[in-house]
């Protein structure tokens, strides 16, 4: 069960990627400054640093605490 957690908080942070690259490059949010849309998707791109930096640092912890 820990190893499905620790893939599908990737995946989600993935999510979060492309999410932020289909904002900055879609025409379907032209109807949004261009500034608008880079700061959001800096903002979704960080964010998925963050979880994918979180889901790292609890897998070493926790792989640490194990041996």
């Amino acid at each position: 069960m820990e190893k499905f957690n620790i893939y599908f908080s990737i995946l989600i942070s993935l999510g979060f990627f492309v999410l932020a690259t289909f904002l900055l490059v879609s025409p379907s949010f032209s109807y949004l400054s261009i500034e608008i849309r880079v700061v959001f998707s800096v903002f979704l791109y960080l964010y998925g640093l963050f979880r994918i930096a979180r889901v790292l640092t609890k897998r070493k912890r926790r792989d640490h605490e194990d041996s």
